[in-house]
């Protein structure tokens, strides 16, 4: 295995979905596919197959294989099993996967053979394979059925043919904005990429011995050319309440992903430097394996939120992780005790507060006993008085049980008094990494955020400005009262 001694030249790169985009693309197709088949009007009869239109796009878009073109064709015919009119709809389990290798198969010849424009393939696929797939049907149906050979030829037949000819117009017409989609979210491949770096054959190893261990970190999303973080690092140490802030924007979102692995395996793109969580490389972890380390609370923390009752929703945590019935119950006691929802068990998630559903959103994170949690701006939903009482909880968390805290956020009022660290982060740089105190001072210096600054803070460096002393800097107003009895 091979030491890397200087992690700054170490470059990881992965594509957004990864191995599985094509069953992300395949089903926001096939529902769009669905939807057009129940809602679409017929012209004297006849409407294009939408179902055939959407997965030769989707099939066109991410190249799966033989294989993996067989299962999207198996789904297609499952959703036209259940909502198809026709007399025998068991045809489609046939008709539908024989489309999907037809499309493929398609697929795979341009990809040898340039003819034309982009707009070609999904031309002669989008014919092909619904003529494939329209012979197999109603050659089905003549036998099940019994129909008499005229019906066969002259009625059934020609259908297939105006149909295919309609699938061959209206599938180019769906992939041009179907493409420009998908490739502005990241989800389609390029010509021979690599899906995924491999840094298995590594041995990483963190310059420090800490909870979190970013080093000479840059990152950029997709395709992108500007860095959204720039040689960024920073060390989080064991029981450490690190507040990150800045300007909308700045990359503080984009760093709180890195530290749970999301960044770059989840978003893609390409990373270069290392970041380590509890002496573990993220690019040598998956992301479920990092939660156990380290719990995140985003924003919109009702999107955490995914059962009927509190008590469910604690235990359905650990209930993925193999955890038994008793150890569920243990555990749950604890962590309601820890973010005060004791009494509230049974209560209906809907039937909660927002701070009340903050307050079980950390507590799933924590049924898991992870020793670091990191909060993404977790107050933009909450009223000021939710707010306070939030980091009340977290303050407590990081002093009473000894859980290493990280905050993203831009609302400092009620943060600062339990903060020991602060870093300021400006246009993807990590500007300042120190005390509060000391980074508020450079804010305020250098004009840097100063919106997001205190008033309290501002109102007492306008008074040492002024000739004013005072042991202590105003952090909070309690702070200040003391420095004005004080003096």
């Amino acid at each position: 295995m091979e030491r890397i001694q200087d992690v700054s030249k170490l470059v990881y790169t992965h594509v957004q979905g990864g191995q599985f985009r094509w069953v992300t693309v395949s089903t926001l197709m096939l529902a769009l596919g669905t939807i057009l088949h129940l809602v679409s009007p017929s012209v004297a009869g006849i409407t294009p197959n939408w179902m055939i239109a959407t997965y030769c796009v989707a099939i066109h878009l991410t190249r799966p294989n033989y294989r993996q073109s067989l299962g999207i064709g198996l789904v297609a015919a499952l959703i036209n099993l259940m909502t198809s009119k026709s007399a025998f709809p068991y045809a489609n389990l046939l008709s539908e996967p024989a489309g999907a290798l037809t499309c493929a198969f398609v697929v795979h010849i341009f990809s040898k053979v340039k003819l034309g424009s982009h707009m070609v393939p999904p031309v002669v696929s989008g014919f092909f394979s619904t003529l494939v797939s329209g012979a197999i049907f109603v050659t089905i149906l003549f036998y099940v059925l019994a129909l008499p050979l005229d019906v066969y030829l002259k009625g059934m037949w020609p259908l297939v043919l105006i149909i295919s000819l309609c699938n061959a117009v209206v599938t180019p017409l769906l992939y041009v904005p179907a493409q420009r989609l998908f490739a502005r979210r990241g989800y389609l491949p390029n010509a021979d990429e690599v899906i995924s770096s491999d840094h298995s054959q590594y041995e990483l190893v963190p310059a420090t011995d800490a909870k979190i261990s970013i080093e000479h970190f840059s990152y950029y999303y997709g395709s992108q050319t500007k860095p959204a973080i720039k040689d960024v690092n920073l060390v989080v140490n064991d029981g450490d309440f690190l507040v990150i802030t800045g300007p909308a924007g700045c990359g503080k979102s984009t760093l709180c992903m890195a530290m749970i692995g999301a960044v770059p395996k989840f978003y893609g793109g390409r990373m270069e430097g290392m970041v380590y969580v509890n002496g573990k490389a993220t690019t040598q972890a998956e992301i479920s394996e990092l939660a156990t380390e380290i719990g995140v609370v985003l924003a919109d923390y009702d999107t955490q939120l995914v059962t009927m009752t509190v008590a469910e929703e604690v235990a359905f945590a650990m209930e993925n992780r193999g955890y038994t019935p008793e150890q569920i119950k243990e555990r749950s006691a604890i962590v309601f005790k820890q973010v005060g929802l004791e009494g509230k068990e049974d209560r209906k998630i809907t039937s909660l507060s927002g701070g009340q559903r903050q307050r079980l959103a950390i507590a799933s994170v924590l049924a898991t006993n992870p020793s670091i949690l990191v909060l993404d701006e977790p107050t933009s939903s909450l009223d000021p008085e939710g707010t306070e009482e939030l980091y009340r909880l977290v303050g407590s968390l990081n002093k009473e049980y000894g859980i290493t805290v990280v905050v993203i956020d831009h609302d400092l009022h009620a943060v600062l008094p339990y903060a020991n660290r602060m870093a300021l982060m400006v246009d993807g740089e990590l500007r300042c990494d120190d005390v509060p105190e000391k980074t508020l001072r450079y804010m305020y210096i250098n004009d840097i955020y100063v919106d997001a600054l205190p008033s309290i803070f501002t109102t007492y460096m306008r008074l040492e400005a002024a000739g004013y002393q005072f042991e202590a800097p105003w952090l909070s107003v309690e702070a200040a009262k003391t420095g004005l009895k004080v003096s």
